[in-house]
């Protein structure tokens, strides 16, 4: 980032890349960069060079000083040059621009459309599903759904182990894995699930993040039932990224 002066969104061309960041991280800069354009004294002491709010049509430049910096430190590893440049799945760039706000559930047509970065076509970035159906260790069903939310691929099978191997479930661009990995727990804890994508995607089913918008607790899957003896059956569903077919 060299400069924050920047023309109208022009599609077919990658203006900015995006990263996901942990969220105090992002809190954090946010705080900074709001002090930095109202002029205020930043929290390391370092105040702008010229006093005052910045005004429409105001721009700057940035440069990064990483003198002494630990480049396995969380706030300078993705600064500090380590050697290590591949894909990892968390960079990706607008690809549309749409009027309506950012919310869930996605919707493609009023909502700003995304790729990642790296993606072979520049394939748009969706939100499909999985559902997964348990009845003690005996019987699970899987099905995976598009970003419609239509039925497109199910799996079922009987006994599971953390020594078999995952469950392939087809329908989508890529196939998505299921497997166990440990005692199945009553908030979904002992799943694993694989989409492998053009990069890999991987989460557990009692994995949480930051989003309120799909469950209170920011879990990244729904949870209905135990799955125990007193409460057999247990379903869980989880929301994940997918480029489009």
């Amino acid at each position: 980032m060299a400069s924050i002066k920047q023309n109208d969104f022009v599609q077919g061309q990658v203006r900015n890349s995006l990263r996901c960041i942990d969220s105090s991280e992002n809190s954090s800069g946010e705080s900074q960069l709001q002090k930095f354009i109202q002029g205020a004294t930043p929290d390391q002491g370092r105040p702008r060079t010229c006093p005052g709010a910045i005004q429409d049509g105001d721009f700057w430049q940035v440069e990064f000083d990483l003198t002494g910096a630990n480049p396995r430190n969380s706030k300078t590893q993705h600064c500090a040059d380590s050697g290590f440049c591949a894909n990892d799945a968390f960079q990706f760039h607008m690809t549309a621009q749409r009027p309506g706000p950012y919310n869930f559930p996605y919707n493609p047509d009023t909502m700003n459309r995304y790729t990642q970065d790296g993606t072979p076509g520049g394939k748009d970035l969706l939100q499909c599903s999985v559902t997964v159906h348990r009845q003690l260790d005996t019987f699970f069903n899987i099905a995976v759904f598009d970003n419609m939310g239509t039925q497109k691929g199910t799996a079922a099978l009987s006994a599971f182990s953390t020594a078999g191997p995952p469950v392939r479930v087809k329908g989508l661009p890529a196939d998505l894995l299921f497997n166990r990995a440990g005692a199945f727990e009553a908030d979904g804890g002992g799943t694993i699930f694989r989409y492998n994508s053009t990069f890999g995607l991987v989460w557990f089913g009692d994995a949480k993040g930051t989003s309120r918008d799909f469950q209170p607790g920011g879990e990244y899957c729904s949870v209905i039932g135990s799955g125990t003896t007193q409460q057999p059956v247990q379903d869980l569903k989880c929301y994940f990224p997918c480029p489009a077919a």
